[in-house]
């Protein structure tokens, strides 16, 4: 990411605003940074691979396409190119490009005052960067980063010693690392920060071919029986003696079948009330994380709140658990290197909810200052769309929030269209209209006042208010 200014009239503004945040990106600690944490230049190269990021010009791997402006998905910041994208056993590894197209020159900040801009920018990426598949409904962490400053939050505040300089017109490569993608996630997004405040590396629409394991489940067929003649009494354990064919006397092999290979594994627990532990009688859709479509649901019984289900091995499924007068919730079973006939427990526990309860939608994401709802959002909104189904006469209210930064009209309406944007989508899935509404506050209703931007990230945020049951 870049932790730069949207518009060069603004960064003084913001600068004195931020404090620690100079022109440039924020990003992430640990050995994947720069060995020495400051600002090394030597754009244009490429580290040659393993873990450590290279301070010295290196050769770009022969994997690194050759026109990397051939862009791969989209990109929030046009200055950003995602050129090459490679999965192995262990990772997902995005090769990507920026290039720093300021200029120096004179410009203006809010206030009218004129200041000289060099045009350099600090960068790095962050710590906390996800890829999100499966519509938000799996994530995948960042790992380390190659060629760049990979910051944690608190060296993130200081780019302008932890950043990387680059100067006008000077291009970066580098490699970021992820937790591999499971096997069938072939489209996902790339989310290194949310924040309207300033540029962040995100990228949507990326595709890798990743084809999932072919899972076979033979279907029953009936058959009609065919009696079996019994063998002959053998009880001296001698191998028993039978005329082949050709006439001759062979022996006859008695060694019993292999046993089958089990390929199932049992995933079973209990399901809960978080507040008094007492068993529920919940439903839980499950699916594989590759697709749409629900495998099964298994119910849990009133009694004991068991659940049994039976998974394939070797892959990995996620899952919805609802109950009437409980907050949905989303799990994931990762099976990809579970054995099959072995026995897996994973007990559930569900909040309940009650009239005047606030809940904030914690996976919400739009495109950076504007209101369009991304896919990455549906896994969370489908948990509320199951809940309000669940419950056919909660009602509820949408409230949405922004930063403090900027200006207080904008950020109302940008708030207002974005809770337009989910109560849609409610919509659009079957949920009646009548049962919600929709309220934008804008920067009216801060959590935090004060600090960094980092700090203040939970002032955007989207909520809902269960109004009736």
């Amino acid at each position: 990411m870049k932790r730069l200014f949207l518009l060069f009239s603004v960064a003084i503004l913001l600068q004195s605003c931020l404090g620690t945040y100079p022109q440039g990106s924020g990003g992430y600690p640990t050995n994947g940074g720069n060995s020495d944490g400051g600002n090394s230049t030597g754009g244009n190269q490429y580290p040659s691979g393993g873990d450590r990021p290279q301070t010295s010009p290196q050769t770009n791997p022969n994997n690194y396409p050759s026109n990397p402006q051939s862009r791969s998905g989209r990109s929030a910041d046009n200055d950003l190119v995602v050129g090459n994208i490679r999965l192995t056993e262990q990772y997902t590894i995005l090769y990507l490009t920026f290039t720093n197209t300021h200029r120096a020159g004179n410009v203006q900040d809010r206030n009218g005052k004129s200041y000289y801009d060099d045009g350099t920018q600090n960068v790095a990426f962050q710590e906390n960067a996800v890829l999100i598949a499966a519509n938000g409904a799996r994530t995948f962490r960042a790992i380390k980063a190659d060629n760049i400053p990979f910051l944690n939050d608190v060296k993130a505040r200081d780019l302008t010693k932890y950043g990387r300089r680059l100067q006008p017109g000077e291009s970066l490569n580098f490699v970021a690392y992820f937790e591999r993608l499971d096997k069938g996630l072939e489209s996902f997004d790339l989310n290194e920060c949310n924040s309207d405040n300033y540029v962040c590396w995100n990228v949507y629409n990326l595709t890798v071919s990743n084809p999932s394991d072919v899972i076979n489940q033979p279907t029953p067929t009936k058959t009609t029986p065919v009696p079996t003649p019994t063998p002959p009494t053998n009880t001296d354990n001698t191998p028993t003696k039978s005329r082949t064919k050709s006439g001759k006397v062979g022996e006859v092999d008695n060694t019993p079948p292999p046993a089958p290979v089990a390929t199932n594994v049992i995933v079973s627990g209990i399901v809960r009330d978080v507040k008094t532990n007492r068993p529920i009688s919940a439903t839980i859709d499950y699916k594989l994380s590759s697709s749409k479509q629900v495998i099964d649901s298994v119910q849990s019984f009133a009694s004991t709140g068991v659940y049994r289900m039976s998974l394939q091995k070797g892959q990995v499924y996620t899952y919805t658990t609802s109950a009437r007068g409980y907050l949905a919730t989303n799990d994931v079973v990762d099976l990809s290197k579970t054995a099959g006939g072995q026995k897996v427990t994973k007990d559930i526990y569900l909040t309940p909810i009650a009239v005047g309860d606030k809940i904030v939608l914690k996976n919400i994401y739009f495109e950076v200052s504007k209101s369009d709802l991304l896919p990455a959002s549906y896994a969370e909104l489908n948990k509320l769309v199951t809940m309000m189904q669940d419950n056919p006469m909660m009602e509820i209210r949408l409230e949405g929030h922004t930063d403090i930064v900027g200006d207080s009209e904008a950020n109302l309406e940008l708030s207002q269209d974005r809770v337009d944007a989910c109560e849609t989508y409610l919509v659009k899935q079957g949920i009646p209209s009548a049962r919600i509404q929709a309220v934008g506050y804008g920067d009216t209703r801060p959590i935090v006042k004060k600090g960094t931007d980092e700090e203040r990230k939970v002032n955007r945020r989207v909520e809902f208010v269960v109004l009736k049951l």
